[in-house]
C-alpha cells in the first residue's frame, strides 16, 4: 500500500504555530495523518476543537486536510479562516 506523503506533513508546516504546538504538546498529534486519525475519535475530537479558535475552524481544517488526500466532504460556504500557518491562505495552483 502506497502512503500519501501528505500524511507525514508536520502540523507546524500547515497550521498556525500556536495551534500546531498546542496539538503536539497537549494531544500528542504531530502530523496531518495523526490529526485526521485523532479526529475520528469523538473524545479526541473535542480536545482538538479546543485548540482552535472555534469548533467550526477545527472542522474546516480537518475537511481541508482530508481533501488533500482526495476524501470528499462537505465544507461550509463561508468558513472561519485563521488556522493556516502564518494566517495566510495557501496559493491555489492553476
Amino acid at each position: 500500500m502506497h502512503r500519501n506523503p501528505v500524511l507525514n506533513l508536520s502540523l507546524t508546516e500547515v497550521l498556525r504555530p500556536q495551534i500546531a504546538l498546542s496539538l503536539q504538546h497537549v494531544c500528542h498529534v504531530y502530523t496531518v495523518g495523526h490529526f485526521l486519525r485523532a479526529w475520528g475519535n469523538p473524545r479526541e475530537q473535542r480536545g482538538i476543537e479546543q485548540m482552535f479558535d472555534s469548533p467550526e475552524q477545527a472542522r474546516h481544517a480537518v475537511a481541508v486536510c482530508a481533501a488533500w488526500l482526495g476524501i470528499k466532504s462537505i465544507v461550509t460556504v463561508n468558513p472561519q479562516m485563521g488556522w493556516w500557518r502564518e494566517e495566510q491562505r495557501p496559493a491555489l495552483q492553476q
